[in-house]
């Protein structure tokens, strides 16, 4: 996130006429002369700093149509990123890093806070370099309303009722024509149709045993995903089976206690996707349940990967899927 204090303002003290002190804030051949008053000093340098994010933003992003792009949706911005448009901006960027981190957000894309309250000033600032195109999913329709007086929303809904992975594709190709880069879909679908191709004759020892995909909330609450999910349809097109054949929300996932676990295929091969709470693995050791559970004796652990994602994240599930298999995945 580009951020500035007032020290980083370019103001300069000079005496005024009758011996008052008057500030002049100097932005390029701009000058604002500013009220010895608190407030509205403030307001001065508000300005100066929204007129300096605004510069320091035209050139990352000096192609006109390249800078209007911004997303408060992380599946969004994956998909903008693996299309080549880096995002201008992009809703909560730290916690992009957490949840999603590949494909990596560009060190210049702004940060615009909490998603569903997005930074009025980081806005006005990026204003400044002419109006914008926000590509936003249903998710955040209460925010549409403020993001009109910066620029164009559209919305685009990757997960809504229907089948799972072709809602998917048609919201891919749908960024891809708000962005005028429809080659690149079909470019991005097929690269991953290849790459399971690749993948699937690798894995097929694993077709036996049934996969019970899931990611912890706390040490007794997780949630499981279907057949009807992103990740499931990778399964499906590795040849690998689900162990959860009941029906899931349209987002893919049940949530399930860990007493669910134990109404599973015994033989089931647990996949578990970070991140997690920091104290899961000494909750579960203390957990007498979990310590019974036959699926408990060997976790696939997998890194840091977007269950709610778009393609990019489901091509990185299948090729982290298929290393866990191979060569084991990580610690808790």
């Amino acid at each position: 996130m580009l951020k500035l204090s007032t020290k980083q303002a370019p103001l300069f003290e000079k005496e005024g006429r009758g011996g008052d002190l008057k500030t002049l804030a100097f932005f390029g051949n701009d000058f604002c002369q500013i009220s010895p008053n608190p407030s509205l000093l403030k307001r001065g340098i508000r300005s100066v700093q929204i007129k300096l994010i605004a510069v320091v933003l035209s050139l990352f992003f000096a192609n006109p149509l390249f800078a209007k792009i911004a997303t408060l949706d992380w599946t969004v911005a994956e998909t903008l990123i693996a299309l080549g448009e880096k995002p201008i901006a992009v809703g909560d960027k730290p916690s992009y890093r957490v949840w999603v981190n590949h494909p990596a957000l560009p060190d210049e894309t702004v940060d615009l806070g909490v998603r569903l309250q997005p930074n009025l000033e980081q806005l006005l600032a990026l204003k400044q370099l002419g109006e914008m195109v926000f590509i936003n999913t249903s998710f955040y329709a209460k925010t549409t309303t403020n993001l009109n007086r910066f620029g164009t929303v559209e919305i685009v809904d990757f997960y809504q009722a229907g089948n799972a992975w072709q809602n998917i594709l048609t919201a891919t190709r749908q960024v891809a024509k708000h962005i005028g880069k429809p080659k690149q879909a079909e470019q991005l679908i097929n690269d991953f149709s290849q790459k399971i191709a690749e993948i699937q004759p690798l894995v097929q020892p694993y077709q036996t045993r049934p996969i019970a995909l899931v990611q912890f909330a706390d040490s007794r609450h997780l949630r499981i995903y279907g057949k009807n999910s992103p990740f499931g349809e990778v399964l499906n097109q590795l040849g690998l089976m689900n162990a959860w054949q009941t029906e899931v929300n349209f987002w893919g996932f049940e949530n399930i206690e860990i007493t669910h676990l134990a109404k599973l295929p015994k033989n089931s091969r647990l996949v578990v996707i970070k991140p997690y709470p920091a104290n899961i693995e000494t909750a579960l050791k203390h957990n007498t349940l979990w310590q019974k559970l036959p699926l408990a004796k060997d976790p696939l652990i997998l890194p840091a990967i977007w269950t709610f994602g778009g393609v990019p994240s489901a091509q990185r599930f299948a090729e982290s899927l298929a290393d866990g298999l191979l060569n084991g995945g990580e610690q808790w």
